[in-house]
């Protein structure tokens, strides 16, 4: 049975992470087909993780084609499975998640808020 999984965010540097994730449970998730998608923006990262994603699956021994779009509607065609992983705002976004809470004696983090 094929299965598509699709990555907006693909150029995201926590990608090769959640790959590994893919290749460790290949028995309980049969991935067939991985498809990277990220903006104009990440172009470089995006194509970047994509090789690195292919030499990733070819070392495990796996079967996955992989593909890097920066067309999401290509890369949602037919897909199972879709992971967001966007920073809205870039990385202003991130720095505002963390100096907010500072100016209130807390600790702040992008993921897990104050």
């Amino acid at each position: 049975m094929a299965m598509k999984l699709v990555v907006i965010g693909g150029g995201s540097s926590y990608t090769p992470e959640l790959i590994e994730g893919v290749i460790n449970h290949q028995k309980s998730l049969p991935i067939t087909e991985v498809v990277l998608a990220d903006i104009e923006m990440g172009r470089e990262k995006l194509f970047i993780n994509t090789e690195f994603t292919r030499r990733m699956i070819k070392k495990a021994g796996l079967s996955i084609e992989v593909k890097g779009t920066l067309d999401r509607k290509e890369a949602l065609f037919g897909a199972d499975f879709i992971i967001t992983q966007i920073r809205v705002g870039g990385l202003d976004a991130r720095e505002r998640d963390e100096r907010i809470p500072l100016k209130y004696g807390m600790i702040g983090q992008e993921s897990a808020g104050v």
